[in-house]
């Protein structure tokens, strides 16, 4: 079959878009023509996945720019017109959207090729439109821009959504979250877990563990990277003076954050990476003793079963996809909320040896086992297929 994914770029190295890269690569490998629209995809992201994914770029602004939204219905046109162009094969074809404004796109599609198979995997109602903390976060003007477009955007967006008859999932929380918003049946949505590569996240046992903590993420205020900052110098004030937190991310935030470090007194124990490559986020996994993911409400958390399958012990809130993640699994912490008092306890929970660390690095291995790309992949494959004919049946009785 061909298999059609629409994604919005390629630009960094986000959780949303390896899940393209890790299940569209494997998918080609299983035998099927696998296509990628986006706005862009840059070399270095994309990189092995480019040999079996035909990847096409429509060129533009990004969809975080005003301007790719005074051109939206441009942007549709091109996707359509590449996805007639891909119908002109014999195979049968199946629509498989990812994360916002790629679902819109879909949308438009479905509008006329109504009798396209689709299946729209959802990372996350858009928190652009539906997290009223994800709007605050935004840097200014884009956050009141935003708040003046939500009412136009939320009705749309329910109204593009509906078109879409399954839906696929990360997280069980995500599942009832998706639900709510969009008001699904619950048998229209499937959780579909996110997997791990080993062959770039693995445990060294030669590696010495340090005393570091390392996050990874976007550097938005939704991520609480800031409290992280804070619980280290809490912690440090304390007597811990040989910790370290390695931070690996980019985004509005930055400036800030080196500020707040440098006001805390604490430039010596915190380190900014930037973007960084899979190798060089491996290694500080294999270094640290903790990995923390501090955003409250986090879909699932691709990072955390990545330091998992490096045997770090995760510390997150327990809420979201991470606690589906760690309750009950023995390893890692979680804590009740993302101030830097409860950051602070969770750390010194695992490094302060209040838990065994070996146990806990042990069943951190054991529980990034239960997350695996081929896995995730097959059941993608499974509902794609059985997407296609089920539409096929559909237009054989009408």
């Amino acid at each position: 079959m061909q298999i059609i994914f629409l994604h919005p770029h390629f630009t960094n190295a986000g959780g949303a878009g390896r899940m393209v890269l890790e299940t569209g690569y494997r998918l080609a490998q299983r035998g099927h023509e696998v296509h990628c629209i986006c706005i862009r995809a840059d070399a270095n992201i994309v990189a092995e996945a480019s040999k079996t994914i035909r990847f096409h770029e429509i060129g533009g602004p990004l969809s975080s720019s005003i301007w790719f939204w005074l051109r939206f219905r441009r942007s549709c046109s091109k996707v359509s017109r590449l996805i007639d162009d891909i119908l002109l094969q014999q195979d049968p074809a199946v629509l498989f959207p990812q994360v916002f404004p790629a679902n819109w796109w879909a949308s438009w599609v479905l509008r006329r090729h109504r009798s396209l198979p689709c299946v729209w995997y959802c990372q996350e109602p858009s928190a652009f439109i539906h997290s009223s903390r994800w709007i605050n976060a935004l840097p200014s003007p884009k956050n009141w821009i935003a708040w003046l477009m939500n009412p136009y955007l939320r009705c749309q967006d329910l109204r593009n959504c509906s078109r879409f008859e399954t839906i696929l999932v990360n997280s069980q929380f995500s599942k009832t979250y998706t639900e709510q918003i969009y008001g699904y049946e619950s048998a229209k949505v499937t959780t579909v877990y996110l997997g791990v590569n080993r062959d770039q996240f693995f445990h060294d046992p030669t590696t010495l563990r340090k005393n570091w903590v390392t996050t990874i993420c976007r550097l938005t205020s939704f991520k609480n990277v800031d409290s992280i900052i804070r619980a280290i110098a809490r912690l440090v004030n304390a007597g811990n003076r040989s910790l370290q937190l390695q931070i690996v991310g980019d985004g509005d935030c930055l400036d800030s954050l080196v500020t707040l470090a440098t006001k805390l007194g604490i430039t010596s124990h915190v380190c900014f990476h930037g973007q960084a490559s899979d190798t060089k986020v491996r290694e500080l996994l294999q270094h640290s003793s903790v990995f923390c993911l501090a955003s409250d409400e986090e879909p699932f958390g691709l990072v955390a079963i990545e330091a998992l399958a490096c045997g770090t012990p995760v510390v997150a809130i327990n809420r979201g996809g991470p606690r589906e993640i760690i309750e009950g699994f023995g390893c890692g912490v979680l804590v009740e909320n993302s101030t830097p008092e409860k950051l602070a306890m969770g750390i010194s929970a695992v490094i302060d040896s209040k838990h065994d660390f070996y146990a806990m690095s042990q069943a951190a291995l054991r529980r990034a086992r239960d997350f695996d790309w081929d896995l995730t992949t097959a059941e993608i494959e499974r509902l794609l297929a059985r997407q296609i004919t089920e539409r096929q049946s559909s237009k054989r009785d009408s």
